[in-house]
């Protein structure tokens, strides 16, 4: 509501209809355009009407937002698609991995009773490596050297660094310095044997005992 004030000072009131303009930032799509370029074509100058090739112009800005909108419609269509299908193709991996052992990009490990596991990892150079081992909120539990380590794929037994440690999941994870003291880029590995699959908010998870594997961190499937 807007109230004005006439010439013998009272107030009157004057409603906004839906022609009127939004505010700065807010919506304008093809069907508030279309009411734009009416309320304009009814208020327009008689003496200074509303030129064709203006009139051209706007109809063309009007039918490029509409088809900008399509376009924006369609994509989203398109997209609920390929999530669906890539949702598909992530479950029936899924599925077939059960009973399999893989081979993802994790920093999970498995500590059996006797403390025997083994980690895998690839670096990106030469150095002087230390293993650590920590709980699921990052406290170390326990470390060890490896020595020089070269460029390339390598399995470490986890050895003393998880010494004391009861059977379960843990993290791990592999530090890597060069002759210049930087750190050497490392990605490390999880391998375990698939027993089952959970479902969440995120998808598929695959379980291997207390271990979480994201299908789409496999890189290797053994039988």
């Amino acid at each position: 509501m807007i109230n004005t004030v006439g010439s013998s000072g009272a107030s009157s009131t004057t409603t906004q209809t839906d022609a009127t303009p939004l505010g700065p930032g807010g919506k304008l799509g093809k069907n508030e355009f279309l009411k734009l370029l009416v309320t304009q074509l009814r208020y327009q100058d008689p003496m200074n009407p509303l030129q064709g090739e203006q009139m051209a112009a706007q109809l063309a800005q009007f039918s490029s937002l509409e088809q900008l909108v399509n376009i924006g419609d369609a994509l989203k269509t398109q997209q609920t698609g390929n999530d669906a299908l890539v949702q598909a193709v992530t479950n029936s991996t899924a599925m077939n991995t059960i009973g399999k052992e893989v081979t993802a990009v994790s920093d999970q490990v498995l500590l059996p009773a006797d403390g025997s596991a083994k980690v895998s990892c690839t670096t990106a150079g030469a150095g002087k490596g230390t293993l650590t081992i920590t709980d699921a909120n990052g406290k170390v539990l326990g470390s060890r050297d490896l020595g020089n380590v070269e460029g390339g794929t390598h399995t470490f037994d986890v050895g003393s660094a998880g010494a004391g440690l009861k059977e379960g999941g843990y993290r791990y994870y592999i530090d890597v310095k060069g002759a210049d003291g930087k750190a050497v880029q490392v990605e490390t590995y999880a391998t375990a044997r698939i027993d089952g699959i959970t479902y969440g908010q995120n998808g598929a998870m695959l379980t291997a005992g207390p271990l979480r594997i994201a299908p789409g961190s496999i890189i290797k499937i053994a039988p």
